[in-house]
């Protein structure tokens, strides 16, 4: 094997990662196995969101994946159903995030119809008080970036090994009754939902990280300007029961974004945005993350006060990101779960952002995910490809090796404690 890359791959082995996205429960909802989060505590679970999902898109039928999200299916019955598919899944990011995590943790080599007795065993003796500090610890992650599902902001019981965010993304498409925690009796008007965006902000601001907006997802990242006196109208029809036409929404949402950017600002907070390949299936519209790179050049323009991160590289359409963050001060990429998405299109994007953009506004890893045990998996394909990426531009000669220490230690965790200002 290539000497340079045997080199870097140790030195990144024993460098720790501040990991930069995970949406990770706490420990205690985890061992009491809360819903919806939690729907069977058995080796299926560490799945995770991701195989599943190939598992989806490889074919697996919608009553298939009922039963392996059961609790009443023994755990050797569900790998009869997943087996026909699991060969079809094997090589993907996912795929191998799941095999090096039961293969490091487990000592599973092989995820076989006469290993599953056995990682069943595993997963239930491993899952105990105590598991989410061991597994950061074999991870090498010195802290985790937590975006919570559920509450807009999560007091976590690990706050000095789990940072927060606050989620905006209901304060845009106003979940009233998610955000509404008895602030105000009742949401009549603008001004009692922008009063309740206030009192997140003002309770948790100062122990928030960052600000996410996963919006992404549901909507083009387009956010035009719009003033308050176009907004008051289509709030009152809303919140009586109208529907508002698409365009009505889209303005609406346009001024509760502006309105959350202006609020993280003035907190000297960033703003994170999911970009490019949508997770789940089936419903993804390509158009819209085809647009994703011009639309965040459009945010940072409009807002240069504000420090955006993008997430994901905007895979498939990423060459444009390093471009973006060339251009804009305010620009950075966090390359969180691009590794699993696609670790060699993640190899060829660190390649060409190092030697195009400053090194200072990158961030490498994040699993993005919601359980623990698979960032094994997570950071052992991440320190492959960030490896092979610094030992690529040695060969050719673009870096030296001692430059790509240096490197591996900005984007693995320096830059992501600078940026969010973690002591």
């Amino acid at each position: 094997m290539n000497r340079n890359f045997e080199i870097l791959l140790d030195h990144v082995n024993q460098t720790e990662f501040v990991d930069t996205h995970e949406h990770l429960i706490d420990e205690s909802e985890r061992l009491n196995c809360v819903k919806p989060f939690i729907q069977c505590d058995d080796w299926t679970t560490i799945l995770g969101l991701y195989a599943k999902f190939d598992l989806v898109s490889s074919g697996i039928t919608q009553k298939e994946t009922e039963l392996v999200s059961s609790q009443e299916i023994p755990p050797l019955d569900k790998w009869r159903i997943i087996q026909p598919y699991w060969n079809r899944i094997r090589y993907t990011g996912y795929g191998q995030v799941f095999q090096h995590t039961i293969n490091d943790l487990y000592g599973i080599s092989e995820l076989q119809e006469n290993s599953i007795l056995e990682l069943q065993e595993k997963y239930a003796g491993y899952r105990k008080e105590g598991f989410y500090k061991e597994t950061l610890k074999r991870a090498s992650i010195k802290g985790c970036i937590v975006n919570p599902p559920g509450r807009p902001f999560k007091e976590s019981e690990l706050p000095d090994l789990l940072y927060q965010d606050i989620d905006a993304m209901g304060m845009i498409r106003m979940d009233f009754e998610r955000l509404n925690e008895n602030i105000v009796p009742q949401i009549a008007g603008l001004s009692d939902w922008l009063e309740i965006i206030n009192w997140w902000f003002d309770k948790y601001a100062d122990n928030a990280v960052g600000v996410k907006i996963g919006i992404a997802y549901f909507r083009r990242l387009d956010f035009k300007k719009a003033s308050i006196e176009t907004a008051e109208p289509l709030f009152s029809k809303k919140v009586q029961g109208e529907k508002l036409s698409e365009t009505e929404e889209k303005t609406l949402q346009d001024f509760l974004f502006w309105y959350v950017i202006d609020l993280a600002t003035k907190n000297r907070l960033p703003v994170k945005f999911h970009t490019g390949h949508h997770a789940m299936n089936n419903f993804m519209n390509l158009e819209n993350v085809m647009f994703n790179p011009s639309d965040c050049a459009n945010l940072c323009r409009l807002s240069p006060d504000t420090e955006f991160i993008f997430f994901h590289i905007s895979y498939p359409y990423y060459e444009p990101m390093i471009s973006l963050t060339k251009h804009y001060s305010n620009a950075i990429i966090d390359m969180c779960w691009s590794w699993t998405c696609n670790p060699i299109a993640s190899v060829d994007f660190l390649k060409k952002y190092i030697v195009s953009s400053p090194i200072n506004k990158i961030m490498v890893f994040g699993g993005d995910d919601l359980y623990i045990e698979n960032l094994i998996g997570h950071a052992k394909i991440a320190r492959r490809g960030i490896s092979k990426a610094l030992s690529e531009l040695v060969d050719d000669k673009w870096i030296t090796e001692n430059d790509a220490f240096e490197i591996a230690d900005t984007i693995m965790w320096k830059n992501a404690m600078e940026i969010y200002k973690i002591k």
